[in-house]
């Protein structure tokens, strides 16, 4: 598993956790799952990839599931388990949901609402 730091130390970190779309995404689908249960890269991939093309998951093309595949086990799933929203097994590219989800979910909700409201 990936080592954690528990606290963003800034708002500058918890604004480039959450300065990026595609883990805003992913913010937001880990969300449903419930904690200690485990998801594979693989599916975050293909879910994240369906979101951000607008089509079905079942129609993300080879191409499009690389690339985002790519970006999580690279970037990501790192950055977010480096904080201690996730834990994240770098070999076995699996995740699981930690309570600190919560606290980025509600940044989220919040930020959403201020700015679809303008």
């Amino acid at each position: 598993m990936t080592s954690t730091i528990h606290n963003p130390g800034s708002v500058s970190n918890v604004l480039g956790i959450l300065g990026n779309e595609r883990r805003v995404l992913l913010l937001n689908y880990l969300f449903l799952f419930g904690y200690e249960q485990d998801i594979e890269a693989r599916h975050l991939a293909t879910v994240i990839g369906s979101v951000e093309n607008g089509i079905p998951p079942r129609e993300v093309t080879t191409e499009d599931y690389e690339s985002v595949y790519n970006g999580l086990i690279q970037n990501h799933l790192p950055k977010l388990a480096k904080y201690d929203i996730i834990d994240y097994d770098d070999r076995a590219k699996v995740v699981t949901v930690t309570p600190r989800i919560e606290e980025y979910a509600i940044l989220i909700a919040v930020a959403q609402s201020i700015f679809s409201n303008n």
